[in-house]
């Protein structure tokens, strides 16, 4: 349960919640993902922002489901994050 009226980065009384978000690379991924198959992006999302991975551009952090230059496909919970905003930089 958010605690509070506005956004809190996911942060609730049990930790804070900590997404997947998936990513189409191409257009043929509508053909392709419903056999298991695809091009995909994806960037771990917890705290109002989203870490990602860029070859030649190491780890680096942008607006949740917002990738350039691909398309959004879904989110994934996976859970709480019982630490804090310290400890996230610090991983």
């Amino acid at each position: 349960m958010s605690q509070g009226g506005g956004y809190n980065g996911g942060r609730t009384r049990m930790g804070t919640i900590v997404t997947l978000n998936v990513y189409d690379l191409t257009p043929a991924n509508d053909y392709l993902y419903p056999i298991g198959m695809g091009l995909n992006h994806s960037g771990v999302e917890i705290m109002g922002s989203e870490y990602t991975f860029a070859s030649g551009g190491g780890i680096f952090t942008s607006m949740p489901r917002e990738a350039p230059g691909a398309k959004f496909r879904e989110s994934l919970n996976l859970g709480t994050f019982e630490g804090g905003s310290a400890e996230v930089r610090n991983a």
